[in-house]
Parts: structure tokens; sequence; C-alpha cells
């Protein structure tokens, strides 16, 4: 069994035991969904680091219209809050600044939309699983909190992309390569 598969098996076996020994400590609210949401994104960080998924194709591409949407949609906002709290500085998520660091910074950035976007179905799912067990505090908290936790992630993401790819188009009609 690869290092990968034991993290796509053994991972949510995890995150269930967690959300329900929090659920059963502190109830099925607030802190449950930040336990569940948390711990999904501690076990697709792994899992993406162990799979390396390549991510190309055309749904990674950023349209014309992305970076209007963006901006009217407060992301740049939500990018700051990140920044003031730390998040950036805590996951180790730096930007040398140059030219050359675009790249990696582009695949970092589909790596992060991809895990946002698996996780913002499988926390929906969860949501809509506990509606359907009538567990009503617990379904509000968990699709809730994937706007915030996952939906504006992905939005950032692409918002990032499309910062980094109009710097490399500058940068490649400045030297005539286009």
């Amino acid at each position: 069994m690869t290092r990968a598969t034991l993290i796509l098996l053994s991972g949510p076996v995890v995150v269930a035991a967690a959300g329900a020994a929090t659920g059963a400590l502190l109830g099925y609210g607030f802190a449950f969904a930040w336990v569940v949401h948390f711990g999904l994104m501690a076990w697709i960080a792994t899992l993406v680091d162990a799979a390396r998924p390549g991510l190309g194709g055309d749904h990674w591409r950023i349209r014309r219209w992305e970076p209007g949407l963006y901006r009217r949609l407060a992301v740049g906002a939500y990018r700051r809050l990140l920044r003031r709290v730390g998040w950036e500085r805590l996951m180790g998520h730096s930007f040398a600044g140059t030219r050359a660091a675009l790249p990696a910074l582009d695949l970092r950035t589909r790596r992060s939309e991809f895990g946002h976007s698996v996780l913002a179905v499988v926390a929906l799912g969860l949501a809509g699983a506990a509606a359907l067990l009538g567990a009503g505090p617990a379904a509000g908290w968990l699709a809730g909190l994937t706007v915030p936790l996952h939906g504006y992630p992905i939005l950032l993401q692409r918002a990032l992309r499309a910062r980094s790819h109009r710097v490399t188009a500058t940068t490649e009609r400045s030297r005539g390569t286009v």
C-alpha cells in the first residue's frame, strides 16, 4: 500500500473520530464543525503532498472575467484578513517575489484550490447527511463554515493565479516572446 493510499483511507477515520469526540464533549455546534473542517484540511494537505497531482487542464485557466468578480466578492479583504491573523506565516506560504518563483506559486495555488474544492464537496455532503439525520445545528455549522474555510480560499487561489499569470504575460510581452 502506498503512502498516499494509506493517507486517503486513514485520514477520514481520524477526522471522524476527532469530530465525534468533540461533538460528545462540546456538542455538535461550532466547535464540532471547526474541528471537522480543520481535520479535513490537514488530511487533504497531507494527501495532496503525498500524491502530488499534476492538475493540468482547462479548468485551471483563469478567464478574463474572473479577477473582476473576485474584487467584487472582496477576496482581497479576505487575503488581508488571513495575513493579519498570521495564516500565511503559520502555513509557510511565503513567496520569494521573483519571476522565477512564479511556476511554483502557480502549482501551489492549483493544489490548494483542488484541496479546498474537494473539501467543500465533502463538507457539504457531511452537512447534508447531518440534516438528513436531524442534526440541524451540526448541518448548519458544517455548511456555514464551508464558505469562509473553503469557498473563499478557492477564489483566493484563482485570484493569486490571475495575478501571477498577468506578471508572466507582461514579462513575455516585454521580452517579445509572445
